[in-house]
């Protein structure tokens, strides 16, 4: 079983324990964590910080506490996630967003200006409010 299989099969589990056992030393701090072909439909993510979280396909829909940075996702179906009080900054292409749910303290852009660093989102579906709040932060949408 791959390190990965064990460390999501932890996620999912809502294991913090387990997890650091499986991630550490197989992936250290600053290295990437990937998931492929992953279902972590509804989990819940809040004990697990995300940096260096790599989704390829995976399916994360009504996930939440999805935070860190950064946080890349790929042809991957993001819908009705809960990323209120959450700052992150996410790498995201041909990915669904639709349904995102935010609040006031939702931040997807660290900083301001030329310096700032903002999430991307690369050809994703993203509803009509949520794009007017990714816009208003200053996130990058194409």
């Amino acid at each position: 079983m791959r390190a990965t299989n064990k460390i999501t099969a932890a996620i999912r589990a809502n294991d913090l324990p387990t997890y650091q056992r499986e991630r550490y030393p197989a992936i250290q701090e600053g290295e990437f964590v990937r998931f492929t072909d992953e279902d972590l439909h509804g989990v819940d993510f809040d004990q697990f910080v995300m940096g260096f979280f790599v989704f390829q396909n995976c399916n994360l829909d009504d996930a939440k506490h999805i935070y860190g940075q950064p946080i890349y996702f790929t042809n991957s179906s993001v819908r009705n996630v809960d990323f209120r009080g959450v700052k992150a900054i996410i790498e995201a292409e041909d990915c669904d967003f639709r349904g995102m749910k935010y609040d006031e303290e939702t931040q997807f852009v660290y900083g301001s200006g030329k310096l700032a660093t903002r999430s991307r989102f690369i050809n994703c579906k993203l509803d009509d409010e949520t794009r007017d709040f990714l816009r208003q932060q200053g996130a990058e949408i194409n």
